[in-house]
């Protein structure tokens, strides 16, 4: 995407590409206290003797300050970067009388290795999440509570921790160093499936890092709390590296990817689909905001393993799968639309623990990589505000497999 005025011809306007994304977080908000799920959370496992708030430091005493956990124990994923991701969320509660302001935290090693990952103040500012507001600070105000949206990394084919605790530098109600939030790292590799789209210039909105938009979507339920979309992509597709469209963008028909063929990413079941629904009109809220219409047009897949596949927003009519058929890899499930909760043409794939039928998103978030794809080139510029879409070069051996593309990646599915 690039900026440009409404109305000219060849990109999406300015946020647009942000603001696609943005309104299916905003719609699980509503969608999740309404939907059938599971009443029990995937958690991590407890920190003994820390389950319940954080514990000073060596030398520091005094009453409890910030109550931590964390969400769910973070898989290892190898991405497009040639670096392997810890992706997960710590989620924060102010326990004592006064603002708590998270001046550092360090990713360690139980041994007491040096840090794994350091965020200094600045860092915290852009990943410490009031889910509620869905605003970023530093500063958690008495009894609020907030998400930590953590991206550790390593070298590819470096060692991968197998256990994770925190430190935490706090001043505001008492200048102190805590420790809390450990958990195990879950050693199961991510599914490896065949991408959801065949064709080149696939523009990817996805994890791990800012711009923040699938990640927000951290949403208590039934008593547990999930991130169904730690690794959802929407893919858009691009015919230089940046534009999305060419043409009127008040017409479906002008977006590159509208009518693209949906494809099964692995063998398995069809649980639930819809169709039916209209699509929109690109750039403008759709009408209908009701819950059970957010995905609009869908397919739900069991994909085997206690893994779930939803592909969304696709174009009405167009669905060629009904409940109980039996996919196989590379199968066309339907066409890529713009219906349901979105203002712009693009397809929305993720992976969920639970079906969540009839809806497909309850559940926490399934890591996932494709088997191979070219990465054309690069998209920077989309965390800036506002936001200033920049194309980069490619890197110099484009080509990826077993892998999880990135955001801002723009890549070719053979």
């Amino acid at each position: 995407m690039s900026p440009c005025s409404p109305g000219s011809s060849g990109a999406a306007r300015p946020g647009a590409y942000r603001r696609m994304v943005a309104i299916i977080a905003a719609g699980v908000a509503l969608l999740l206290p309404t939907a059938g799920a599971p009443a029990t959370a995937r958690a991590a496992e407890p920190a003994k003797g820390l389950s319940a708030a954080a514990s000073p430091g060596a030398g520091d005493a005094g009453a409890q300050i910030l109550e931590t956990s964390v969400l769910a124990a973070p898989r290892p994923v190898p991405a497009s970067d040639d670096r392997t991701h810890l992706v997960y969320e710590v989620q924060l509660r102010n326990v004592s009388a006064g603002p708590v302001n998270l001046d550092r935290v360090e990713v360690q090693e139980p041994d007491g290795t040096g840090p794994v990952a350091v965020y200094d103040s600045r860092a915290i500012e852009r990943v410490m999440l009031d889910p509620k507001a869905r605003t970023f600070s530093r500063t958690l105000a008495p009894g609020k509570s907030a998400s930590l949206l953590l991206d550790v990394t390593v070298a590819a084919g470096a060692r991968v921790p197998a256990r994770l605790v925190h430190r935490f530098d706090v001043s505001g109600a008492a200048d102190r160093t805590l420790r809390g939030a450990a958990t195990k790292v879950d050693r199961r590799a991510p599914l490896n499936l065949s991408p959801p789209l065949r064709g080149d210039g696939f523009a990817v909105y996805g994890c791990c890092r800012p711009p923040f938009v699938h990640r927000l979507a951290v949403m208590d339920l039934n008593g547990g709390t999930f991130a169904a979309q730690r690794y959802a992509i929407d893919f858009v597709q691009t015919t230089d590296g940046v534009h999305s469209y060419a043409g009127d963008q008040a017409r479906n028909e002008s977006y590159f990817i509208f009518g693209e063929g949906v494809r099964a990413v692995a063998d398995g079941k069809v649980l639930a689909v819809r169709d039916g629904v209209a699509a929109n009109t690109p750039q403008k809220l759709p009408a209908n905001r009701a819950p059970e219409n957010l995905t609009g047009n869908f397919v739900i897949q069991d994909l085997g393993g206690g893994a779930y596949a939803l592909y969304a927003h696709m174009q009405k009519d167009s669905l060629r799968v009904r409940p109980g058929d039996r996919l196989t890899r590379g199968q066309e499930l339907g066409l890529a639309g713009n219906s349901g909760n979105s203002t712009e043409a693009h397809l929305h794939f993720h992976v969920v623990d639970s079906p969540g039928v009839p809806l497909g998103v309850a559940g926490d978030s399934v890591p996932y990589t494709f088997d191979r794809f070219r990465i054309r080139n690069r998209i920077t510029g989309l965390d800036s505000e506002p936001e200033a879409p920049v194309r980069a070069d490619a890197p110099p051996a484009p080509d990826r497999t077993g892998r999880y593309p990135l955001t801002g990646d723009v890549v070719d599915f053979p």
